[in-house]
């Protein structure tokens, strides 16, 4: 596994060549609107409202979670609690409180220049996990535990320490591209799956955490793309493939910078038609 790892961040750059080309252009493009003014901020602090609601419920999705999105923007104003455990689970409710509590984190941890620790993961999952039991909340396992459907076979519980010491040491050397070097993160966290639960939720956050770090978007990978979602981990993690995924984070991010450089637009020419 060490192996795999060391491979995860040192791609040759033939292995992407093209796929991160739309989503470069497409950040190129948001960064030239910048700097923003009070109308841009105002705009983007409801884009980015929005897509909370959106990744929490995306995410929870993929997991099995059977709230909507609707239902998901209800739980984040406190305003939902479900009144049919057999379609709505209380457990539902707590994995999108949990969510959304990650990124709140995440962000102020971006925005406060934490570097990406081993305790920064922890905290993460801390903050992310409410759904599970308080003892594995930002503890690694010590117990073996498998993915149903997949091919992937987690690290032993043993050499989590280890494993884990080596992916943050080798994400923090990498000079890979950001989104390849956060898709290479991705991958092997949840290859090594440190928590007894919650390594989905927790490692997407930490996704968008890298890169946030590179000033790219967040994104939101959709649920209803869970099947290919899913099947671009495992070519990357028992197949040596990281193309699929790759290209996967590098269209979302290209989609999110078009989404917020529209938004940006808008806003404009409505302030602009305002002051005729």
């Amino acid at each position: 596994m060490q192996e795999k790892i060391h491979r995860a961040f040192n791609l040759p750059s033939s292995v992407y060549e093209g796929l991160l080309d739309e989503a470069e252009d497409q950040v190129g493009r948001l960064r030239d609107m910048f700097p923003l003014s009070e109308h841009d901020r105002i705009a983007l602090r409801s884009y980015d409202e929005a897509f909370l609601v959106r990744f929490t419920y995306n995410s929870a999705a993929i997991e099995g979670s059977t709230l909507t999105l609707a239902d998901t923007e209800l739980v984040l104003e406190g305003e939902f609690m479900p009144s049919d455990a057999g379609s709505k689970r209380l457990r539902d409710v707590f994995a999108a409180r949990g969510i959304a509590e990650g990124c709140e984190y995440a962000q102020e941890a971006l925005e406060s220049g934490r570097p990406l620790t081993e305790e920064l993961v922890k905290d993460v999952h801390e903050k992310t996990a409410l759904d599970c039991q308080p003892r594995t909340r930002g503890s690694y396992r010590t117990s073996a535990v498998y993915i149903s459907g997949s091919e992937t076979v987690p690290a032993s519980a043993t050499r989590l320490r280890e494993f884990m010491a080596d992916l943050v040491f080798a994400c923090d050397r990498s000079a890979e591209p950001a989104i390849v070097k956060a898709a290479a993160f991705h991958a092997m966290f949840e290859m090594i799956h440190p928590f007894q639960d919650g390594n989905g939720r927790a490692g997407r956050i930490l996704l968008n955490y890298l890169l946030g770090q590179a000033g790219y978007p967040p994104i939101a990978i959709k649920a209803s793309l869970r099947s290919d979602y899913l099947r671009a981990l495992e070519d990357w993690q028992v197949r040596d493939d990281p193309r699929l995924l790759i290209a996967s984070v590098a269209r979302c991010v290209a989609d999110e910078s078009a989404a917020r450089r529209a938004g940006l637009e808008e806003t404009r020419a409505a302030v602009a038609a305002s002051a005729r």
